[in-house]
């Protein structure tokens, strides 16, 4: 774990010590391949190892295993190996962004991407404000009109 500064901000050694930290996040977050008594490996119908302890990487998650004291914080990071941090921001992005592919993982994805990650918006939401703001601008048009009568 990186050591936190008076900010509360982390502390790396080195780019190779975040390096780390993301891949076993990630690595935490595939699970374990499931074991009979024996130590073999037990199999579903289709061939696939059985996976235990399985859980989808996020945003929180890696901000936490990366010694941030906030998600915020993390989202925002400039410091020291700041290239290295927005690599890992990028891994769970395009992460989530597979996961708009999945029915079950959809709505999730949606929001996380709209809240979490630059560039992503609901279009829907964007339309209805433009539309919004092209009345006001009518109405705040008829007013100033109005006034010079």
């Amino acid at each position: 774990m990186a050591r936190s500064n008076r900010k509360g901000l982390p502390h790396y050694e080195s780019r190779e010590q975040i390096e780390r930290l993301v891949h076993r996040y990630f690595e935490q977050c595939r699970g374990e391949e499931l074991r009979d008594e024996y130590g073999s490996v037990v199999y579903q119908k289709n061939g696939e190892p059985m996976m235990v302890g399985v859980h989808p990487p996020t945003v929180a998650g890696l901000a936490a295993i990366l010694g941030f004291s906030s998600r915020q914080d993390f989202l925002d990071y400039n410091g020291k190996y700041a290239e290295s941090i927005a690599k890992a921001r990028l891994t769970l992005e395009g992460y989530v962004e597979q996961r708009l592919y999945d029915k079950d993982g959809l709505q999730g994805a949606k929001f996380t991407l709209i809240n979490n990650f630059q560039g992503w918006a609901d279009k829907l939401k964007e339309d209805f404000d433009s539309q919004i703001y092209e009345k006001l601008d009518g109405i705040l048009e008829g007013i100033n009109n109005a006034a010079k009568q």
